[in-house]
């Protein structure tokens, strides 16, 4: 117990170093984006990274965790694999990068520079995929360091030249540009860093082996792209039934938020390889997500003010309550990511899949009706409420399978 304890601990603190680097670069981006473009401009700014974030997801769509549990860690196969698997994320995230701008005449809350901002970034969307599939070797060595590296060297450097165009006004577009040239770096980095475990980079196309992945990790796919459209379809409904500058009032409000749910994510990168082999640690691992989730939201709301005003130096007051009404969906959080990778470790795909089915149906609705009328505030709370009633459907389905 006290090793995989350790374990999981080591590489939590790797993934949390990583993020808070990202994180403090993040917040310095934003923080001089809403100071500088003010609630349209950052509403643009954050709806057109949302945007593409759904896409970085459904790139991913499960592959790294299917070859993980599949293989059963074992390290040559996993290596014997990863090729073929560059090769199907290639082609993959190439078909999503044309998806992604082609939609965009169809959209009802797209604008000229939101189209343009997207067109700019959507590349992006293949340098994330390169570097999920250099993931794939870290998680599975457990090496979640040599990952670090990789993206603060991207981070750092998209940081510097993000500086330097905010402060001479460049448009929001061109931001996104230089978004794209910090994940070319970041995936650039972890390719180089991978010839210490591989001597052959090169992707092999392999249609029989990429059908035969789809068919396969496409439940696990479904979840987490459902999973991440019903975190953030709010976003976009907010900009077709209010406007854009409410979109950067919440937008304010979620990145701060989100940034906390990263915690849970690293801890279940660390404890997924274990998790496959046994669940010893996992009452462990629900203890300590509910106090790190209950500890979260007393201090969310009591830091609140002092956070936004740090962040945007004033000007987004309305995010303050936003912030706090999200953090009470902490502990709901927290624990629907360990129910989550106990159910697909389980091989209940499916399941998962009707769950997450379930929550975006249920905030779809919820969003439709009172986004109209009460805006980001309603979407705080549907947030919350979707994700307690998830969690409530994972328990059910756990307490009746290991009944």
């Amino acid at each position: 117990m006290n090793i995989i304890f350790k374990t999981i601990l080591k590489q939590t603190f790797w993934q949390l170093l990583g993020k808070v680097t990202t994180s403090l670069s993040t917040f310095i981006i934003l923080g001089l984006v809403a100071r500088s473009y003010g609630k349209e401009g950052t509403g643009t700014f954050t709806l057109a990274l949302t945007y593409l974030a759904i896409f970085y997801l459904i790139s991913d769509f499960g592959f790294n965790a299917h070859v993980l549990s599949s293989a059963h860690g074992i390290e040559h196969r996993v290596q014997k694999e990863w090729n073929k698997l560059l090769g199907t994320r290639i082609i993959w995230s190439g078909i999503l990068v044309i998806l992604a701008v082609g939609l965009l005449p169809f959209w009802p809350f797209s604008t000229p520079q939101f189209t343009q901002a997207v067109s700019f970034g959507s590349f992006a969307i293949i340098a994330f995929a390169i570097f999920t599939t250099c993931n794939l070797i870290f998680q599975n060595k457990l090496r979640y360091d040599l990952s670090v590296l990789a993206s603060i060297s991207g981070t750092l450097f998209s940081l510097v030249i993000f500086i330097v165009l905010i402060f001479n006004k460049f448009s929001i577009p061109f931001l996104l540009i230089v978004h794209l040239a910090g994940w070319i770096v970041i995936s650039l980095s972890a390719l180089l860093i991978m010839r210490k475990f591989l001597h052959h980079l090169t992707p092999i196309f392999n249609f029989k082996y990429a059908l035969l992945l789809f068919k396969k990790s496409w439940p696990i796919g479904a979840t987490l792209t459902l999973n991440v459209l019903y975190f953030r379809a709010d976003s976009f409904m907010i900009a077709y039934f209010k406007s854009v500058a409410d979109v950067g009032i919440y937008n304010i409000a979620y990145s701060i938020f989100q940034t906390a749910l990263v915690l849970p994510t690293f801890i279940m990168n660390s404890y997924y390889p274990i998790m496959l082999k046994s669940l010893g640690g996992a009452k462990l691992v629900a203890l300590s997500f509910l106090g790190f989730s209950l500890a979260g939201t007393i201090l969310t709301i009591v830091l609140s003010p002092f956070v936004i005003w740090v962040l945007t130096g004033g000007g987004f007051s309305e995010s303050i309550k936003s912030l706090q009404i999200l953090s009470f969906g902490f502990p709901a959080y927290f624990l629907s990511s360990l129910c989550m990778w106990i159910l697909i470790a389980k091989g209940n795909y499916k399941k998962m899949f009707f769950i997450c089915t379930s929550g975006l149906i249920l905030n779809l609705i919820l969003n439709f009706i009172y986004i109209p009328q009460y805006s980001y505030i309603a979407s705080s709370w549907i947030t919350v409420i979707s994700e307690y009633a998830i969690l409530a459907m994972q328990i059910m389905v756990l307490f009746f399978k290991l009944k």
